[in-house]
């Protein structure tokens, strides 16, 4: 892979360019001009590839030098930048990201802010994602964010820096880093997904809590949200078995819908599924990938070729609100088995066509996402259209991300099945969330009772009168008593018999037989 890097034409620029020309034969450095100050274009020719990879660009490092520009894109984001307003600050802290990867974090020790010691990213991870979240919402691939930590412990982000102060050691990091990217190879990515779903009461229209029927663990569960002051958790969780086969991986989510549907085999109850079909509650549709590490250029990638055409069929009356907290630009989380989890997205369990062109698609752009390169939410006006749900900013695009699609390796392997998802966005049609969505993946439990009906008793409980005998005295009512008696087949009802004779005794409100026995000595 080619790749170009800018960087000030200064000390630190300088040595990075010499220490990458003793890695590679054609190393080349040319000057360039941005917004009147020189930089360094240092270029590593790959005879191999006609695939460039850019980082840092002209145009993102123009964006960061707009402070206004900056402060837009961050607070639509909810980060705080550049306000105090009189706040008392703990510390502040440095923190160097580059392709997504920590280079160092470091917090200043002294008032006059000159001294400075180096600390791990464990030490303040939340910090490093907030770092890490501006990097990617301005483009960049490499910088240096200065965050102050208040004394509410509130987050502010300060400076952004496209040009970060770099030791010896750290240049040394970023050459190992730039060997990764340069030996691009093409991989086998394994799917996963962990898409959610809610079921509603069809008879009342109240929402129906997933752990009345799921265990927290396994293949179907229900999530971590908990309702307040209660203690079910309300949405259910899919969690098929990963495949690098996208057909394979589809194959295990529509068992496990069958596996669910045989925990919970009601027919009156309905199955949701989209960003937010019940109000209040927020749903995603997840994609899990492994076999790849998360880089700049593959988030970005799966923004733009994932993010957008989900986002333009996606009702947006219901994911505007569930972006409020979840689904925003670049939604990722990094898993303990060595992948990550692309959270963008809302629950595509809406439909099996749709559901198969997503995963399908997620295939496409993880191995192909070097000759996926553009980005069109770096810009105010993308970010602003992508949460406020303004479909119609992004429809001019979609032709040329689809025509990048077309162009993949892979496109040929999955046309057909990603034909809904260029069908549905030229039509200007959105996915259903109010569609019990099991009629399209064609699963049916063959339930014939209703959730919320009381089981009838099968049991009959008889008490008998057997015949007296004649006595000279009369017993008075004391020493009456009544026995039950085991039904026989000469003047018996079974206790598996659903209907009792109604003339062998009076029917109490349980729906048992009870006859008096009165016997006389």
């Amino acid at each position: 892979m080619n790749i170009s890097i800018l960087y000030p034409l200064d000390k630190i620029g300088k040595k990075l360019c010499e220490r990458l020309q003793e890695e590679w034969e054609e190393v080349y450095c040319d000057e360039s001009m941005v917004r009147g100050e020189k930089y360094l274009d240092i270029r590593i020719k790959d005879k191999n590839s006609d695939i460039i990879r850019i980082l840092n660009s002209a145009g993102v490092i123009n964006n960061c030098i707009n402070r206004d520009l900056v402060s837009s894109i961050l607070n639509m984001n909810r980060i705080s930048y550049d306000n105090l307003a009189n706040e008392l600050i703990n510390r502040y802290y440095e923190i160097a990201i580059f392709d997504l990867q920590t280079v160092y974090i470091r917090t200043r020790i002294n008032k006059a802010g000159q001294k400075f010691k180096y600390i791990k990213e464990s030490e303040n991870s939340k910090i490093v994602e907030v770092a890490k979240k501006v990097v990617h919402l301005l483009g960049l691939d490499f910088a240096c964010i200065t965050i102050a930590l208040t004394a509410k412990r509130k987050i502010k982000v300060m400076k952004i820096n496209s040009a970060p102060v770099l030791r010896e050691r750290d240049i040394n990091s970023i050459v190992k880093r730039i060997h990764k990217i340069f030996l691009y190879e093409d991989k086998d990515i394994k799917l996963g997904a962990d898409p959610e779903f809610m079921m509603i009461n069809t008879k009342t229209g109240k929402m129906v809590s997933a752990s009345q029927f799921f265990p927290r663990e396994g293949i179907i569960g229900c999530d971590n949200i908990r309702v307040p002051n209660r203690q079910q958790r309300p949405v259910a969780e899919v969690r098929p078995r990963p495949d690098t086969s996208p057909m394979e991986l589809m194959t295990n989510i529509k068992k496990a819908l069958g596996t669910a549907s045989r925990m919970a085999p009601y027919r009156n109850v309905k199955w949701v599924a989209g960003s937010q079909p019940i109000p209040g509650y927020s749903i995603g549709g997840h994609i899990h990938f492994s076999n790849i590490e998360l880089n700049a250029a593959l988030l970005r990638a799966l923004d733009n070729y994932i993010g957008i055409p989900v986002f333009l069929i996606e009702n947006q009356e219901t994911a505007i609100k569930r972006r409020r907290k979840y689904g925003y630009i670049g939604d990722y989380r990094l898993k303990d088995y060595g992948g990550f989890e692309y959270r963008t997205p809302g629950s595509w369990l809406v439909s099996q066509e749709i559901a198969t062109a997503v995963i399908c698609l997620a295939k496409i752009v993880a191995s192909c996402y070097p000759s996926l390169s553009r980005n069109y939410l770096n810009n105010v006006a993308a970010q602003k259209a992508f949460y406020s749900g303004n479909q119609a900013y992004f429809r001019p695009s979609f032709l040329s991300i689809w025509a990048d699609i077309q162009n993949t390796d892979l496109y040929d392997l999955y046309a057909e099945e990603l034909q809904v998802l260029y069908t549905m966005i030229m039509d200007g049609t959105c996915w259903d969330e109010k569609m019990d969505f099991r009629k399209t993946w064609k699963i049916t439990s063959g339930a014939k009772r209703n959730y919320g009906q009381k089981k009838t008793s099968t049991n009959a409980t008889v008490q008998s009168r057997p015949t007296t005998r004649n006595t000279p005295r009369r017993i008075s009512s004391r020493s009456t008593r009544s026995t039950r008696v085991r039904s026989s087949s000469n003047r018996a009802v079974s206790r598996d018999r659903r209907a009792p004779n109604p003339t062998s005794g009076r029917i109490t409100g349980s729906g048992r037989v009870r006859t008096t026995v009165t016997i006389r000595q």
